[in-house]
């Protein structure tokens, strides 16, 4: 079974991921993407987490670019970092992506990554919003294809920041989210943002006490989890391939949650929507230091 984003961004079930770029909207998350500091220990570490195969292009400009594929369906993608850290980025659809930039840029948001064309994938750039965290636009080609919503893709977002009310004005003004505050007894920083009214990313506030000097804005990824496996089991398995565990797995909305780290630094979180609890809470809790 195959999953896709529909028009507004929610979670359906299909036949394959050949959407049409006439059905997703600009802001829908629709490609993630690893700048890592050593991508052959990367690419070791992901294939044996959750079986990835890879396909190296040779671009001109962008360098060395790695296409992880999931069962065959494209999920993500794999290049060597240019500031020494590695991360995971999201990337947003954008019909016209430089015009999406260029009201971004009005907003605040600053290019770090100019724009680059992707074969088979389609024209994307790197900006940073102005609560300091790094996103990106993608212009899909028509043969852009993005498995999701299940093991070893991408099931969900959050964005983790300290300027909770300068990311939802832009995010919103720039792509026309509307949002619903949740929270729980202890927290109250947890926004979900909707196109259509489907809930497609969430905001965390940081929790100024547990944050250490280093703390950076940031995306959060949950990568999906086989449940016959579990979300602990997987966390063993990330230990054996040589990672970090964060946040020890617990139980939350979304699933059984775990928050990672790769063997090259790269924060990262696993889920297994199959164990989603009412009374978890409403969102994860990333340490935030680095």
């Amino acid at each position: 079974m195959i999953m896709d984003w529909a028009a507004g961004g929610a979670f359906v079930v299909g036949t394959g991921l050949d959407a049409s770029r006439g059905n997703l909207l600009d802001g829908t998350p629709c490609w993630i993407e690893l700048v890592t500091t050593n991508v052959d220990k990367a690419c070791e570490f992901y294939a044996g987490l959750f079986g990835w195969e890879y396909e190296t292009h040779h671009d001109p400009r962008a360098g060395l670019h790695v296409i992880a594929a999931h069962e065959g369906f494209p999920v993500a993608s794999i290049r060597d970092s240019a500031d020494g850290r590695s991360q995971w980025r999201l990337f947003l659809a954008a019909a016209d992506s430089a015009r999406t930039a260029a009201e971004a840029g009005k907003l605040g948001a600053q290019i770090i990554v100019p724009r680059s064309r992707v074969p088979e994938l389609g024209v994307k750039l790197v900006l940073t919003s102005p609560a300091g965290d790094e996103f990106g636009l993608l212009e899909p080609d028509p043969s852009w294809q993005f498995d999701v919503g299940l093991p070893g893709t991408l099931v969900w977002a959050e964005l983790v920041t300290i300027k909770a009310q300068t990311a939802d004005h832009f995010y919103a003004e720039l792509f026309g989210y509307t949002a619903e505050q949740f929270g729980t007894e202890h927290r109250t920083g947890y926004e979900v943002w909707y196109l259509d009214e489907d809930s497609v990313l969430a905001r965390v506030s940081m929790i100024r006490e547990h944050m250490s000097a280093e703390a950076r804005p940031h995306w959060l990824l949950y990568l999906g989890v086989d449940e016959e496996v579990g979300t602990d089991e997987l966390v063993h398995r990330v230990v054996a391939l040589d990672g970090r565990i964060r946040v020890d797995p617990y139980d939350s909305s979304l699933g059984r949650v775990a928050v990672l780290r790769d063997p090259t630094g790269a924060r990262f979180a696993i889920v297994d929507p199959s164990q989603a609890s009412e009374y978890g809470t409403a969102g994860n809790d990333d340490p935030y230091d680095d």
